[in-house]
Order: structure tokens, then sequence, then C-alpha cells
């Protein structure tokens, strides 16, 4: 039985530098879809993205290029359940809703968020009962 890593959720910051096509990112998702990383893709997260891009056609297409990958969930909303926990996560932290989705989804799951800003997590982290895990993609200018 082969080894499936533990899945990374994608921020909303993370998806909207992808879809404004920053090409380290998107080789650095594709590399990881490569090598069969899942990687989880919240729905609301992307309207986010799409509200912050309206009419960039180029934007949509990386959005729809992302969902395609191979190892990549775009995780839904499902049910009255998932939609108050979601409320529930939006009231702790006063997250908008794409990102308290993000939020949601990695406090259900244990699963870390893949960020392009670890800070933007610290005061919604606190917030929660339980800790997220955060995992920063380093600008390699920066480095």
């Amino acid at each position: 039985m082969s080894h499936v890593p533990t899945p990374m959720i994608l921020d909303t910051g993370t998806i909207e530098e992808m879809a404004r096509g920053d090409v380290g990112l998107i080789k650095l998702l594709q590399g990881y879809d490569a090598i069969g990383q899942p990687l989880v893709v919240p729905v609301l997260a992307m309207a986010g993205v799409a509200s912050a891009l309206p009419g960039d056609a180029d934007a949509q297409a990386l959005l729809g290029g992302l969902a395609r990958l191979t190892h990549v969930m775009v995780a839904s909303l499902n049910g009255v359940d998932q939609a108050v926990m979601l409320a529930k996560v939006m009231n702790k932290t006063g997250l908008a809703p794409w990102d308290a989705h993000v939020a949601a989804i990695a406090d259900a799951s244990v699963c870390p968020i893949l960020t392009v800003s670890a800070a933007k997590w610290e005061g919604p982290s606190a917030a929660l009962d339980n800790p997220l895990h955060i995992i920063e993609i380093a600008d390699p200018d920066e480095e």
C-alpha cells in the first residue's frame, strides 16, 4: 500500500496569486500535482478570487486549470452541518466567507493551509479552539 501525503488546503491569497499568473506558484502547484500531493481548493475561496478579479478571462482560465489538476479536490459546502460550521468559524474569527471556508476545512480536517502569508492566519488560528497548521510558501526572490 502506497503512502498518500496529507492534503494541503490552498488559501484565498495563494489561489489569487496563482490566478494572477504567478509563474513560480503555478509551477509549484503543478509540481505538487506531478508528485501526487493532494491539494484542496475550497469553492468559496475560488469564489472570493473570482470576485476580486471580475471579468479577467485569464484568471478564470487559470482557476479552471487548477481545478482540473489530477490531485486537486474542489471542496464544496455540503448541507446544513457544514453551513453552520462555516458560520461558527466566521463568527469566531471575523473572516470573510471565502477565508472562513479555508479555516473551517483546515480546522475540521487538521490539514495544513498552504499560504503566501502566514501572518494572515495568526489571529484566526488563535480564535479557534485548536490552532491551524500553516505552511508558508517562501518567495524565492527574498531568499
